[in-house]
């Protein structure tokens, strides 16, 4: 059992999968990107700070005038563009500083968001913002991390065979397995939309 174990973690490490540590070390990408993204608001000048306030104000109202099938198609359209740049980063050699990239960018806009809301509404609307905007951007952040990483496990895939010298087989079965990942990724973004719909039915009417 144990000669197993040690055989398939040596696979996994020459595939270029990795489990435990490079899972956390991306869910700490995206919270780094979420501490970014909230020190840039509080280091950020007066004009972009009025920008952004109104930026967030049209939000809110935008989110009071959607209804929920349009609050639905905003959403996952969003994080589904994040989700396409991680497939696209998977499929090429050099693609893992990209999907670390997509983590960050993620975690700063929902950081510049919380920091603006708290900003504009103070401690008592901060709770009602939480609920608004964090369990679906939660669910559709998970479901980012899991997509890069299988994003940059493909990619090392791809940059072991581009460096080594041998003949190696075709990857359409690693492929095929990567595509249907992504669409349960895909799944997991419509729910943290219908998430989205749930809690603007729950917190908008304090805004």
């Amino acid at each position: 059992m144990t000669v197993r174990t040690i055989r398939t973690e040596e696979n996994n490490r020459k595939d270029g999968y990795y489990k435990g540590g490079f899972f956390a070390f991306l869910c700490g990408t995206a919270l780094m990107g979420v501490l970014l993204g909230t020190i840039s608001f509080c280091l950020s000048e007066g004009d972009f700070l009025k920008g952004l306030g109104l930026a967030q104000a049209d939000f809110i109202q935008s989110r009071k005038a959607m209804d929920y099938a349009q609050i639905m198609v905003s959403s996952f359209s969003g994080a589904t563009a994040f989700l396409a740049a991680a497939f696209i980063c998977g499929l090429c050699a050099v693609g893992q500083p990209l999907g670390l990239c997509i983590l960050l960018v993620r975690g700063m806009g929902l950081g510049l968001t919380l920091a603006q809301l708290y900003s504009a509404y103070g401690k008592s609307g901060m709770l009602y913002s939480a609920g608004l905007v964090l369990p679906g951007a939660a669910v559709s952040t998970l479901a980012l991390v899991f997509a890069v990483r299988e994003a940059v496990s493909l990619s090392n895939i791809y940059l072991r065979i581009s460096l080594s010298g041998r003949q190696e087989n075709g990857l359409l079965d690693t492929v095929r397995l990567y595509g249907a990942k992504f669409l349960v990724l895909i799944s997991a973004l419509a729910a943290s939309a219908g998430i989205d719909c749930l809690c603007n039915f729950l917190f908008i009417r304090y805004f």
